[in-house]
């Protein structure tokens, strides 16, 4: 089991999932997070969640898989390098799948 993902949580590169979410379904004022979000930041400025965790793989919101920490996020870099990580921090450690 591991905490779900909302909009403004962070990777492990420091760059923001920032949406859409699912915008009607709220974890601490916060859309829940979900399969193919758009993450940007100063590492990854064109990334997308592209896998969730295994546990999250039932748990759909909007149509669409949850995030949880350790979802993989692909994207690129400033300069055009590809870069894949992973959802690290949440708030949300009591909203567990």
């Amino acid at each position: 089991m591991t905490p779900t993902v909302t909009i403004a949580n962070l990777t492990a590169t420091g760059d923001v999932v920032i949406g859409p979410g699912a915008i009607n379904i709220l974890a601490k004022a916060l859309p829940y997070a979900c399969l193919g979000d758009a993450v940007a930041g100063p590492v990854c400025v064109a990334g997308v969640v592209t896998m969730p965790i295994p546990t999250a793989i039932n748990n759909i919101m909007k149509g669409r898989p949850k995030a949880n920490i350790g979802s993989v996020v692909a994207g690129v870099s400033p300069v055009g390098i590809p870069i894949s990580t992973v959802v690290a921090v949440s708030p949300n450690l009591n909203l567990l799948v």
